[in-house]
């Protein structure tokens, strides 16, 4: 007896069988609880992509629909990729937000348009947070036009992940970086003076602290971009003006 138990103490706890969790996931009530269920599906059952979709086409429950298509995302489950391709004109914004990061996810490129178009088209900032990633995921410099369009939005937080993205399609337009530096958020403006700082190599004046010597607060940073930005621009319109030589 003894001996059992000492083995049984041994042997990890097995997770459980796919059909089982794919049951409670569907039936169970809770966000926190049915997230944790997808995560346990996603980790020890990589084989569940098309259970998952199953579900998600099937499903009446907008959050069992969004919730199956992020864990087709997590799984990479490139089949589903002309159903998340329908799903960004849901009028669930959760499915279409899903949806648009589950298409980065798999890296289908073939649904470029389809995202370039929800992000021109779309007004909730969740959905064009997620779209912003996922075109950043599919490295989709054709997008950076529509970005910087929707890079006006009232959410801060929205506005952050746009021009993050714009940035990391490799935009070098330092006026387009320039504007941000004035706006009434300080994570937003902060955020563009280092956008600029690392295209041009200008030190901002940024306080840096820790062990990793990393940005911390923002001191007279911001200051210092916007200083920088006006007198940037001045020299500029002035040599603008300037009489062009005569040819010889």
């Amino acid at each position: 007896m003894l001996l059992l138990f000492s083995i049984a103490w041994l042997c990890p706890i097995s997770a459980q069988d796919l059909p089982t969790l794919l049951s409670d996931f569907v039936s169970s009530t809770g966000r926190t609880n049915r997230e944790s269920i997808l995560l346990e599906i996603t980790e020890h059952h990589p084989e569940a992509g098309p259970a998952l979709l199953k579900i998600a086409r099937e499903t009446k429950d907008t959050d069992t629909r969004w919730l199956a298509i992020r864990g087709i995302g997590w799984l990479k489950y490139k089949d589903a990729a002309p159903f998340l391709r329908e799903s960004l004109h849901s009028r669930s914004k959760y499915v279409r937000a899903n949806s648009a990061t589950a298409l980065g996810e798999v890296h289908d490129v073939s649904a470029l348009a389809d995202l370039i178009h929800t992000l021109a088209v779309d007004d909730d900032s969740g959905v064009l947070e997620q779209t912003s990633m996922a075109l950043q995921i599919l490295d989709a410099k054709e997008a950076i036009p529509v970005l910087k369009a929707k890079s006006d939005n009232p959410s801060p937080q929205t506005r952050l992940w746009i021009i993050g993205a714009i940035e990391a399609l490799g935009s070098k337009d330092v006026p387009f970086f320039a504007a941000f530096l004035f706006d009434k958020n300080e994570v937003v403006a902060a955020y563009a003076a280092h956008a600029i700082e690392r295209i041009t190599m200008e030190d901002f004046g940024f306080p840096h602290c820790g062990e990793t010597g990393g940005p911390c607060g923002f001191g007279y940073g911001i200051d210092n971009a916007q200083r920088w930005w006006n007198t940037h621009k001045r020299n500029s319109a002035q040599q603008q003006q300037l009489p062009r030589p005569l040819p010889d």
